[in-house]
């Protein structure tokens, strides 16, 4: 997993699909998203750590949508949930540190458990007694982490092409160094040469010839990237900081920093909420096999699994009606 946003073409990718005459439609995409999309609303909220920006649209009941990375902003989800809408007050945010909320304070540390406190800010700050909420890849760890602090302020949960620990992200690395040797051998090479003069994987030589090797990793088809228009204002863009702060100076290697700490597997075999997993049978940063291992670690009735078969790790992108239809029945 490398430090571009997991969600948007890599520069490597967008490289690519340039070749795949496939960059014009970005912008059509995104000029008609912005014509057909429902009203937003926005704003900051003060919270124990600084603002948070949140956007909302819809009327209903509350559906709380946590973005990936981690390092990325809420513009990274697109606006294919906005269809949601219509059943549903749907809200976007900008986690602290990333998108246009305020930088995290000097003397903390990035961690999915004070990206929960984000939750709860935007939660009480719309004054929600109860809502859903969904974490998609990153975003399922900090969804986790309130889940076992705030469990009872939750309606529903939804953990998409995501993990439940540490273990869980050291597969996900595994996978995509299996993926690099295997399929991009001669990048690998390279790879193992910086690895012999001691540079690691934070390094920006290293991460340029990753984002290299990329190809069709996050997807069943590659041209479904193009689906995904890439963020306009810089503040949008992906936060490296924050990914290294969270994940260590080794993070396509060893998971390290907060997340090696992370362990939600004992709030999954105490949860009570209604618990929908949903995977890509072809995601190579966010396994199957976790998504199994976290429907089974719940409670006898709690959870199900839903498996994208012609989706990699946004099946909400690569199948839109199936997956937008599956959270509405989960939801209703």
């Amino acid at each position: 997993m490398n430090s571009d946003d997991p969600l948007l073409p890599s520069a490597a990718m967008r490289r690519r699909l340039l070749g795949l005459g496939l960059a014009a439609p970005l912008l059509a995409v995104a000029d008609q998203a912005s014509a057909s999309a429902p009203q937003r609303r926005s704003g900051m909220l003060q919270g124990p750590h600084g603002r948070i920006r949140y956007e909302m649209l819809g009327d209903g009941p509350p559906l709380l949508l946590v973005a990936g990375g981690p390092g990325t902003s809420l513009r990274s989800l697109g606006t294919v949930f906005d269809a949601l809408a219509d059943r549903h007050t749907l809200v976007y945010f900008d986690n602290i540190g990333r998108g246009y909320s305020d930088p995290l304070p000097a003397q903390l540390q990035h961690s999915p458990e004070r990206d929960a406190e984000d939750i709860e800010t935007v939660r009480a700050g719309l004054g929600f007694e109860r809502f859903a909420l969904l974490g998609h890849s990153y975003g399922g760890y900090p969804a986790l982490a309130y889940a076992g602090r705030y469990g009872q302020r939750l309606s529903h949960l939804v953990l998409s092409s995501s993990g439940c620990s540490y273990l869980s992200w050291q597969a996900n690395i595994d996978s995509v160094a299996y993926f690099i040797a295997n399929q991009y051998p001669e990048v690998w090479a390279k790879l193992q040469a910086l690895r012999r003069d001691g540079v690691k994987s934070s390094d920006s030589a290293y991460q340029a010839l990753q984002g290299d090797a990329e190809g069709d990793l996050y997807w069943y088809d590659l041209r479904n990237a193009a689906r995904r228009p890439p963020p306009g204002d810089p503040r949008e863009r992906f936060r490296a900081d924050v990914y290294f702060a969270m994940l260590g100076d080794d993070p396509e290697v060893q998971v390290g920093g907060a997340m090696a700490r992370f362990d939600a597997r004992p709030v999954l075999q105490q949860l009570r909420t209604p618990l929908l997993v949903t995977s890509g049978r072809y995601d190579r940063v966010a396994l199957p096999r976790c998504a199994l291992e976290m429907v089974q670690l719940a409670p006898p009735g709690v959870a199900r699994l839903q498996m994208f078969e012609q989706s990699g790790h946004a099946p909400w992108i690569e199948e839109e009606t199936l997956y937008l239809t599956s959270l509405r029945n989960f939801l209703r």
